[in-house]
């Protein structure tokens, strides 16, 4: 199994990535804090004197509150493929004082950063009501139900793949190598000298196994189920590493 685009939009629009807004006239800015709350819609930070708190004001006589957020996602390591690009579109508001408290605290949950102690004050906090969601990866536009957006949750490992993946090279690759390897010789493929993990989700892990037919080949090696936490990631990885206890895909 892997990441359904509704779980991939809800883990790329927590706020861990960069984003940019732009507005129905055209113009975009970047450089703020963003996170979601619990059911997905993004929450804006725009500190005083800051581009986003400069551009909103320059709009709060126009009544138009039409807005697009963009994230890209970064890969964790080179040569990784990407999970695409998130865009939301909806409406802006301000968030009203009586659920300031509430969305601070959702804020925290997805991106905990030092504004959230300052809004109210030298900080305003924003929210996008959604309207439409897609998710441009491999090359097309997949168009997200908000219903699905909102109910699907974001990756629990995302924030910390990169390190996960570094560690999973420095002490595992041996024992990685030699399980791609085993895979591979069962199915008369080839594999390079030099397999390496270079994505990891709550769902498994994708391997780059080399060059393959003028293009780099990868297999998806799966959990017996979803991984909770960071935590849980070392009960699956044991079996798959050590046992071949797995499901595989060949891209």
């Amino acid at each position: 199994m892997r990441p359904t685009a509704a779980e991939v939009a809800r883990t790329l629009a927590r706020g861990r990535l960069e984003g940019t807004l732009k507005f129905a006239d055209g113009s975009e800015v970047g450089g703020f804090g963003h996170a979601t709350d619990r059911s997905g819609r993004p929450l804006l930070l725009a500190r005083g004197g800051g581009d986003l708190a400069k551009a909103l004001h320059a709009r709060a006589g126009s009544g138009d509150r039409r807005a697009r957020l963009t994230v890209d996602d970064v890969p964790p390591v080179p040569g990784a493929p990407s999970l695409g690009r998130l865009r939301v579109s909806g409406s802006l508001w301000q968030v009203p004082q009586r659920a300031r408290r509430n969305a601070v605290l959702e804020f925290a949950e997805s991106n905990p950063l030092a504004d959230l102690f300052d809004v109210g004050t030298t900080v305003a906090l924003h929210v996008l009501e959604i309207q439409r969601v897609t998710l441009d990866r491999s090359g097309s536009t997949e168009p997200i139900a908000p219903a699905a957006y909102s109910a699907a949750e974001p990756d629990p490992l995302h924030e910390c793949e990169q390190a996960l993946l570094e560690d999973l090279a420095d002490h595992h690759g041996t024992q990685l190598g030699g399980l791609v390897r085993r895979l591979l010789d069962r199915r008369g493929a080839p594999c390079g000298p030099d397999p390496r993990a270079v994505r990891l989700d709550r769902y498994g892990f994708t391997v780059d196994i080399g060059p393959e037919e003028g293009r780099r080949g990868s297999l998806r090696l799966e959990f017996a189920r979803a991984v909770r936490d960071q935590h849980d990631l070392a009960h699956l990885l044991h079996p798959i590493l050590f046992h071949d206890h797995h499901g595989c895909e060949h891209d």
